[in-house]
């Protein structure tokens, strides 16, 4: 979609004059990147029985080669309960967590299936598993590839106009400047609810969700002489 918006005409000399527009070029793309958070929750009495079961998890996290995993953390933290208004130690909590990123909804089901047979295997409610939402977004690589679509059909644009201008006018008219603003909108289709995992509920991680459209749109500030 393009939309021309209103040009300021401006006299700068005599007979000459400067135009100054914005006028958008978008572009629309379908996502290209499935992402969901991942998070560990582990409560015990002793400090070492929580690290004990967060490396189970982390082990197999740290050898997963079919996704992208970021912003790793792991914080573990006194937990206390409160009796007759005084303040009791009850053990830790650790919390593991993990971006995970993939452009193959099947490694993604795959890595999220192992995660929760893993959790399975542990047969204790201490521990939890917290895959959230999975979403489609627009990968960084797809994404700047598009800005510099745009940005090379804004420059077309302006080039072409200018030469048409100048006929019509019958002026010299050239680009001066042009500064280029840039946005990506659109709406991210969710392939399932947050939910905490057990066996029962294996069959849900295996979906392949629908990536909805989204419009990456640049708005550039043309300003042009006249003379």
């Amino acid at each position: 979609m393009k939309k021309l918006l209103p040009i300021l005409l401006l006299p700068i000399l005599g007979f000459s004059y400067e135009l100054n527009f914005n006028k958008n070029f978008s572009k629309v793309v379908n996502p290209d990147l499935l992402t969901t958070n991942i998070t560990i929750s582990v409560e015990k009495k002793d400090e070492n029985k929580v690290n004990i079961e967060i490396e189970k998890f982390n082990d197999f996290i740290k050898k997963a080669n079919d996704i992208v995993l970021k912003n790793g953390s792991f914080t573990l933290s006194p937990k206390y309960k409160y009796h007759d208004n005084k303040q009791e130690f009850a053990g830790y909590i650790g919390n593991l967590r993990y971006l995970a990123e993939s452009k193959n909804a099947k490694d993604l089901n795959s890595f999220m299936d192992k995660l929760i047979s893993i959790k399975d295997n542990i047969k204790s409610d201490d521990v939890n598993l917290n895959i959230s939402n999975v979403s489609w977004n627009t990968s960084d690589d797809l994404q700047n590839k598009s800005f510099d679509d745009l940005r090379l059909e804004a420059i077309n644009w302006i080039d072409s106009y200018s030469k048409s201008l100048s006929n019509t006018i019958t002026k010299q008219c050239e680009v001066s400047k042009i500064n280029i603003f840039e946005t990506n909108t659109g709406n991210v289709v969710y392939a399932r609810t947050e939910m905490a995992y057990s066996s029962m509920q294996k069959s849900i991680a295996d979906v392949t969700p629908i990536s909805s459209e989204q419009n990456i749109t640049i708005n550039p500030n043309f300003i042009l002489e006249c003379k």
